[in-house]
């Protein structure tokens, strides 16, 4: 049993090395097409290379699984067209058996995908963004707001604030542009607005923020609304220091998708949010999802062992594989509908997010209990 377990083993790893090299090279080749199409005098063809193998990491963790699957299918249909899979059945070799085989290549990669979502692919991420942002000599805007970074911060006395960032430095993450944060007390009064052209962070202290000027609101009356009010208080700091939650991490989460993000950050962003009582749901969809996505290479090891009890008159393996590239998109499909139904209709993030390998497992139980008992 252990020769049998290091051939899968060797077999395996070597055939998901190969899928990987040519699905990786091929969305590399339609990256840097679209790459070289941006090349002009501020977009070197330097920088085209760079950011097209910067992709290359997210690649590689999205189609893994994938990969696991064409590759396990094909080593699988192999060892079943020269018999020497109907042999090992012979010879004693289980379902059970076979599973604990595919076991130990199934850790290996388990564990290559998590490292790769986990530190590589969201490292470099966050490093095209800035490497794009210092040759192009412009800061890092927020995804998809033109007016910069939003926040949500709860300070004492559950006054809110609502603080608007226009861009973060390229160079320095904890360097900022303009600023502007409103100030609301429990009632939803505003009680002042606060602008500045720069800012810093200072662990310990919070932001200091550069040539600042305060717009402070009287309280108005309610009841009698022409009684004479205070006047609006404007004025002028050349340094303002504000003390705030909010670091450069929780800005610079806004500059990435959720999808790109490290557990670590999604963790760290869905606190702040429910600290301040805001609503989390995608992102704790995305934490579980990447939590368990890196076990989807054992769904799809599962679903590939089907494959091993079928002889060559079932097919040759150009059928088996389409076969198994329509089960990989399949189950993309799941992922991507689900976590989507999920968010919109508020579904529990571990039910959103186990469903398409619940799924494919129970599709890989059933195939098993058919080749047995056909």
């Amino acid at each position: 049993m252990r020769v049998v377990t290091k051939q899968f083993t060797k077999e395996v790893l070597l055939s998901t090395a190969f899928v990987l090299f040519v699905l990786v090279a091929l969305f590399g080749f339609f990256e840097l097409i679209q790459q070289l199409e941006e090349v002009r005098a501020d977009y070197p063809i330097s920088l085209a290379l760079l950011l097209t193998g910067l992709t290359l990491p997210l690649r590689v963790y999205e189609i893994m699984p994938i990969a696991v699957l064409l590759a396990a299918v094909y080593t699988m249909s192999r060892w079943a067209s020269t018999s020497e899979f109907t042999a090992l059945r012979v010879a004693g070799l289980s379902p059970l058996h076979l599973t604990s085989a595919l076991l130990i290549p199934g850790i290996v990669l388990v564990g290559l995908t998590f490292t790769i979502g986990e530190y590589v692919s969201p490292w470099a991420s966050r490093y095209a963004l800035t490497a794009e942002s210092q040759v192009r000599d412009r800061a890092i805007t927020a995804r998809g707001f033109d007016s910069g970074v939003w926040v949500r911060d709860v300070v004492e006395n559950e006054r809110i604030r609502y603080i608007n960032v226009k861009a973060l430095s390229a160079a320095d993450r904890s360097s900022t542009g303009a600023w502007r944060m409103f100030e609301y007390d429990a009632g939803g009064r505003l009680l002042r607005m606060v602008h500045a052209e720069a800012a810093r962070f200072e662990r310990g202290h919070g932001w200091e923020l550069r040539d600042v000027r305060i717009v402070e609101y009287p309280e108005i009356d309610r009841e009698d609304p022409t009684a004479p009010q205070e006047p609006i208080r404007v004025t002028q700091e050349k340094a303002y220091y504000l003390p705030s939650e909010v670091g450069p991490d929780i800005l610079n989460v806004m500059t990435s998708k959720p999808e790109h993000m490290s557990m670590q950050d999604l963790a760290r962003y869905i606190a702040h949010l429910e600290s301040t009582g805001q609503s989390a749901e995608r992102y704790q969809v995305t934490l579980w999802s990447k939590a368990f996505y890196p076990v989807a290479v054992l769904v799809m090891l599962a679903l590939a062992m089907p494959f091993a009890y079928m002889n060559a008159r079932s097919g040759g393996l150009a059928i088996k594989m389409f076969f198994g590239v329509l089960i990989g998109i399949l189950f993309y499909a799941l992922n991507n509908v689900f976590s989507y139904v999920g968010t919109v209709n508020t579904w529990p993030p571990l039910v959103a997010t186990l469903t398409p390998s619940v799924v494919m497992l129970a599709l890989a139980a059933g195939a098993m209990y058919w080749v047995e008992h056909r």
